[in-house]
């Protein structure tokens, strides 16, 4: 049982990255340039500079072909996941999670993110990031579906730099 559980968990990983790499992908030719992937982090609230984020690029760029495939961005995901932004996560989560439920609710989740980028969000945009998130389809955002979230995790790592 526990080898299915870490398998279906790594699964699900794996379609949350999927997830968040598509989502950068706006014209979807399976890679991403430099301006997707700027585009992509100020979406998600980064503070990087445009010179810290070339910094990245040209770093996880390892065939220095101008774009950034999946490897590679999953190579960059992976690099970001450090202890530190765990805590800052589930501390993100705890903030936003007004009733304590352990669960995202659609209003929770668009007044949480408006507070953390400075930016109003529609209710569309939010809906999008719920069907990004939600798993297990029930509408909301379990704290294992936000913490094991790519997108989450890069934009926390962006918010503390």
């Amino acid at each position: 049982y526990n080898e299915y559980k870490s398998y279906l968990s790594e699964k699900m990983a794996e379609q949350a990255t999927k997830a968040m790499f598509s989502f950068f992908d706006e014209n979807n030719d399976g890679g991403l340039s430099f301006e997707e992937l700027k585009e992509g982090m100020a979406s998600v609230g980064s503070k990087f500079t445009d010179e810290e984020i070339k910094g990245f690029f040209d770093k996880y760029d390892t065939d220095n072909n101008g774009i950034i495939d999946f490897n590679e961005f999953l190579a960059l995901c992976i690099a970001i996941n450090t202890s530190d932004s765990e805590k800052a996560i589930a501390q993100l989560f705890e903030k936003v999670d007004k009733d304590k439920n352990r669960s995202l609710t659609h209003a929770e989740l668009r007044e949480g993110i408006a507070s953390y980028t400075g930016k109003d969000i529609s209710d569309s945009e939010v809906t999008a990031l719920i069907k990004q998130l939600d798993l297990d389809n029930d509408g909301e955002i379990s704290y294992k579906e936000f913490t094991d979230s790519i997108l989450v995790k890069i934009a926390v790592a962006m918010k503390e730099k």
